[in-house]
């Protein structure tokens, strides 16, 4: 089994310098791909809409990514982090998996100008496979997704170079027959 812990820095590393050199037509098509991945997740619609207020339309949001019109949405999470109140006594401590998609939804509607929130999102699907390779009752079957994943980010790494558009679709094929269990209980 793959040990992620050893590859995830290098991995990291590399995917920073690539997205570096990546056009913003780029990054903005695979943070469009990457929702795809992201939208699987359990109760991700309900996390962004229960904490952000956010009622997501895809073809809206893949809208203003394309103009960068992100900053309404980028205010909503703002107001809605300098809200949250740790010290009440109703406070509700975030499940995992919805810490993973409020985060990730965060990165989406972030500028791409900079790399960051884009090795983000892509560091969090390694993440998260590895999560559920950690948590799950099949560990060798999220293994073996984690391990074919690292080698998919290496494969976009490499056609950055190229200055292809990614298809949005990447995402949603690689793992349309993927479900991911609710393994927090919401």
């Amino acid at each position: 089994m793959i040990d992620i812990v050893k590859i995830i820095d290098l991995h990291t590393f590399a995917l920073k310098q690539a997205i570096e050199q990546a056009s913003i037509e780029q990054r903005k098509s695979l943070v469009k791909a990457l929702f795809s991945f992201y939208e699987k997740l359990p109760h991700f619609y309900v996390s962004i809409e229960k904490n952000y207020q956010i009622t997501i339309n895809k073809s809206q949001l893949f809208n203003d990514i394309d103009h960068e019109l992100l900053i309404h949405y980028q205010q909503k999470i703002q107001r809605s982090n300098a809200a949250i109140d740790e010290y009440v006594d109703d406070y509700e401590e975030l499940d995992e998996i919805e810490v993973i998609c409020l985060d990730a939804f965060a990165m989406m509607v972030s500028k791409q100008d900079k790399s960051q929130a884009l090795v983000a999102l892509l560091s969090g699907v390694i993440e998260l496979l590895d999560y559920y390779q950690n948590f799950s009752d099949q560990p060798k079957y999220w293994n073996a997704i984690l391990e074919k994943e690292v080698l998919f980010q290496e494969q976009i790494m490499n056609d950055i170079s190229t200055y292809i558009t990614f298809d949005v679709a990447i995402y949603a094929h690689r793992y349309q027959n993927i479900e991911f269990p609710d393994l927090d209980g919401i």
